[in-house]
C-alpha cells in the first residue's frame, strides 16, 4: 500500500492535531523550535474549536491550522501551505496577529499577552535564502542584538530547499523533515530507530492508510491541491502574457510619441504651433513647451 503523504493537510492534522498523539507534536515542536535541556516542552495543550480550524474539503486549500498552548502560556500555530498563492508573508502576519490579540480579554493589561509562534511548512520556495529553516523576530534595523520584544516569532520550513540538501540525521529537525517528506525507505528507517516519536507517527500513518474513508478523503484533497496548482499557474501565465502584450503596446505608443516630438522640433523654425500640432497630433500646449526648451 502506497504511503500517505504527511504534508497532505488532512493527514498532517490527523497525526499532529490529535490530543492522543501529544507526544508526537511535542517531539516535533522541540525539534522545530530547537529547544534543549530545561527549555524542552514536556506537555502541551492542543486547542480545538478555533475559527481557523476546518474539516471539510471546501476549506481554504493547503492550510492546516494546529493551535497549541504550552504550560508557560505561549501560543503556537502550525500551518501547512502546499500551494503558493504569493501572499504568504501577509497571510502569516494576519494569522499571527489574530491569535495574539485573541488572548486578551476585556479589562486585561497588555503585559499579559504571551509569546505567539507561527510555524509555516511550505511546499514551495518563498524566503529569499538558501536555508530551508528561517526564523523571524522584531529587531532594530542597525543593531540586530536589540530585540523590541520576544512575543513575535515566525518560522518557515521550506520543503523544496530541504529536498536539495543532504539531511543531517543527528539533528532532530532534519529527522522530522525526512518523515514529512517522501524520503527513501532506508533513510526513514534510520530516523525511526533514532526518534521513537517518529516511529510512532509512522505506525499511525500506516494505520490511517488502512481505512477506506480516510483514503477517499485523502485522495480528494490531493486532487483539490492539484487543481488549485493548475488554476494558479494558469492564471499567472495568462497574466504574464497579458503583461507582455500591454508592454509591447505601450512601447509602440512611446516610440510613436517620441517620433512625433522629433518631427515637431524640426518644424519649430518654419511653422506656427497650431499647424505643428495639427500635423504631428501633439497637443498644442506640448508644442508650446517644446518651443520654450
Amino acid at each position: 500500500m502506497k504511503r500517505l503523504k504527511v504534508k497532505n493537510d488532512f493527514i498532517f492534522r490527523k497525526l499532529f492535531g490529535d490530543s492522543k498523539n501529544k507526544d508526537i507534536l511535542i517531539s516535533f515542536l522541540n525539534a522545530v523550535l530547537e529547544l534543549c535541556d530545561s527549555e524542552m516542552l514536556e506537555d502541551i495543550e492542543i486547542v480545538d474549536g478555533t475559527e481557523l480550524k476546518r474539516d471539510s474539503i471546501e476549506d481554504k486549500l493547503g492550510i492546516l491550522d494546529i493551535r497549541a498552548r504550552t504550560v508557560r502560556g505561549e501560543h503556537i500555530n502550525i500551518e501547512v501551505q502546499l500551494v503558493n498563492q504569493y501572499n504568504m508573508d501577509k497571510r502569516t502576519l494576519f494569522y499571527w496577529s489574530k491569535i495574539f490579540t485573541e488572548q486578551l480579554k476585556a479589562g486585561q493589561p497588555y503585559n499579559e499577552l504571551k509569546k505567539t509562534i507561527t510555524i509555516n511548512i511550505l511546499d514551495f520556495n518563498y524566503i529569499e535564502t538558501d536555508k530551508f529553516n528561517t526564523v523571524f523576530h522584531l529587531w532594530e534595523d542597525s543593531n540586530k542584538e536589540c530585540k523590541l520584544t520576544d512575543v513575535l516569532e515566525i518560522r518557515f520550513l521550506e520543503l523544496p530547499k530541504f529536498r536539495k540538501k543532504q539531511p543531517d540525521l543527528s539533528k532532530p529537525l532534519d529527522r522530522w523533515m525526512v518523515f514529512i517528506e517522501d524520503s527513501p525507505e532506508e533513510v526513514l528507517e534510520m530516523v525511526k530507530r533514532t526518534e521513537p516519536a517518529i516511529a510512532k507517527a509512522e505506525e499511525i500513518l500506516e494505520n490511517l492508510g488502512s481505512f477506506d474513508e480516510i483514503r477517499r478523503y485523502y485522495e480528494a484533497r490531493e486532487m483539490a491541491i492539484h487543481d488549485e496548482i493548475t488554476r494558479i499557474t494558469g492564471a499567472r501565465a495568462e497574466g504574464k502574457a497579458e503583461g507582455k502584450a500591454e508592454g509591447k503596446a505601450e512601447g509602440k505608443a512611446e516610440g510613436e510619441l517620441e517620433k512625433s516630438i522629433q518631427i515637431a522640433k524640426s518644424l519649430l523654425e518654419i511653422l506656427d504651433d497650431r499647424t505643428i500640432s495639427e500635423k504631428t497630433g501633439l497637443p498644442l500646449k506640448d508644442v508650446s513647451k517644446l518651443r520654450l526648451q
